[in-house]
């Protein structure tokens, strides 16, 4: 497979840029010389693994037990196609996958995860605002998984997983509880988002630089809207 010509960092910037335009995700990736599918492959790859899911992989990626059943899992229960579930993932290919399927078929031992692993909580429970962007930044500052937040903080997986999809996808803000017994999303001011998305990159991002970097991008657009 041929390597990128974009650095980690670049796809990062191209990715926020596509969160604040207002086209389709085909026409936005012809103005920047990008495949129908390249754009939706990093979108998947940064929502499961941050930033180091758009690094070149050079050398093959190594999965936990964990994670190969968590993937099985979401497809046998319908979360989507094998492409989807690849993409949902931020596996390599599709092929990966159907290897994982058919082992767990075979022998549902090949993929469990050791007996003395701690019990994952099943039950969603209410949480403030400020505890899901925790838990969200325990998974990408922390670099831990869904199954390790759920555990630290007495949360479902599905609750974790939500959670950071949610944020990569639509920022903190996305977190806000619209239920009417929080904060609502319509009460955030531009202020209270720009310094939101500002946490969310210094939690995500190491590089002082590429963060005051971000800073700059986000100003350049919200001049634009």
């Amino acid at each position: 497979m041929p390597r990128s010509k974009h650095t980690a960092q670049e796809k990062l910037l191209i990715l926020e840029e596509f969160r604040h335009s207002n086209i389709s995700i085909s026409s936005f990736s012809r103005q920047h010389g990008l495949g129908d599918r390249t754009l939706q492959r990093w979108q998947a790859r940064y929502e499961r693994d941050g930033i180091k899911g758009l690094e070149e992989a050079r050398k093959n990626q190594h999965y936990t037990k964990e994670q190969k059943l968590e993937a099985v899992l979401a497809y046998l229960s319908g979360e989507g196609s094998l492409a989807e579930v690849t993409m949902q993932f931020g596996l390599r290919s599709s092929t990966q996958l159907q290897r994982w399927i058919a082992m767990y078929n075979r022998d549902h031992q090949s993929l469990t995860a050791s007996p003395s692993r701690k019990q994952v909580p099943t039950m969603s429970r209410t949480t403030t605002f400020e505890e899901r962007i925790k838990v969200v930044e325990y998974v990408t500052k922390g670099k831990h998984s869904y199954t390790e937040a759920a555990a630290h903080f007495d949360v479902s997986y599905q609750q974790a997983r939500s959670w950071v999809i949610k944020a990569r996808e639509g920022g903190y803000e996305a977190l806000v509880d619209n239920r009417g017994h929080h904060k609502d999303k319509r009460d955030l001011t531009e202020l209270d988002k720009a310094k939101l998305r500002i946490r969310q990159l210094e939690a995500e991002l190491k590089d002082k630089e590429l963060v005051e970097a971000f800073v700059k991008k986000l100003l350049e657009i919200q001049h634009k809207e």
